[in-house]
């Protein structure tokens, strides 16, 4: 079954879409910044076929999510408001259905990560994909800054280029390169701003040795040179109990996208696999 609804949460209405058997465990997917529930095309069917239910969304400002009032596209936002937004989204649209499971990728990786330090126990797993550092450095409020005064200033075609050719490197096809092109061209320059400004904002890593009722993977893309140096990633899945890194070869800052065939089975070895630590 696949069911596409809208739902209105503080004054933003998120498209939404939930696919695949209703009795069978749910994966919230939860995109990049730039990209929208399309990112996870490839990802979806792979989960279907392996027994799970799917629910997927827009980000503020992207693709068919859009701002209800000028306020709402005004305010400033924190990652603990958009963290907040998935569980409302989860529980209206799949009510009674708990989730088993998270993937996230890029600031769906930071979210991914904070969901199970705000809700401990809710998830089963949580799957942390390229995310930027767990700690908004200081250079995050001059690079985000001088982003959002570029797109203000000349709309989001140059930025789209400029993101595809620093996201998708080779080894990557022109067709696999033409749909996140199609994807970063969806995002509004209002959505842009408020996830970026959420970006700057940001410390979690002081909790991170808090998330044990979750099994968690961190991976990221081989060829990622957004996420910063590799180890960062690592030492993220080190303070975290139990956790599994995982370096995944010919792929850039969208892995589920870039590669969705080798993605899937990542996703559903690790999905499939019975805990070891819980």
């Amino acid at each position: 079954m696949d069911e596409a609804q809208f739902v209105e949460i503080d004054s933003i209405r998120f498209f939404t879409r939930y696919e695949g058997p209703r009795d069978q465990p749910l994966i919230l997917l939860v995109h990049a910044l730039m990209a929208n529930h399309h990112m996870w095309d490839g990802l979806v069917p792979q989960l279907h076929a392996a027994g799970f239910s799917t629910l997927r969304y827009d980000h503020v400002g992207h693709n068919q999510t859009t701002f209800v009032t000028a306020e709402a596209a005004a305010r400033a936002y924190h990652f603990d408001d958009f963290t907040r937004h998935i569980k409302t989204i989860a529980e209206r649209v799949a009510p009674g259905q708990q989730a088993y499971g998270l993937i996230g990728c890029s600031i769906g990786g930071v979210l991914a990560l904070r969901f199970a330090q705000m809700y401990p126990g809710y998830l089963t797993k949580v799957m942390s994909c390229d995310a930027p550092p767990l700690t908004s450095p200081p250079s995050f409020q001059e690079m985000w800054g001088a982003r959002i005064a570029r797109f203000e200033a000349e709309g989001v075609d140059d930025m789209s280029k400029e993101t595809v050719a620093r996201w998708m490197p080779d080894p990557c096809s022109e067709t696999v390169r033409a749909g996140v092109l199609a994807m970063t061209r969806s995002c509004s320059l209002a959505g842009y701003r408020a996830c970026a400004r959420a970006i700057m904002t940001y410390d979690y890593n002081p909790y991170l040795a808090d998330i044990t009722q979750e099994q968690v993977m961190v991976l990221v893309g081989e060829n990622d040179t957004n996420v910063g140096p590799r180890e960062i990633l690592q030492r993220v899945a080190e303070t975290i109990p139990g956790a599994q890194y995982v370096l995944m070869k010919n792929v850039g800052h969208l892995p589920p996208f870039h590669d969705p065939a080798a993605f899937g089975r990542i996703a559903l070895d690790f999905l499939t696999k019975k805990p070891s630590h819980l």
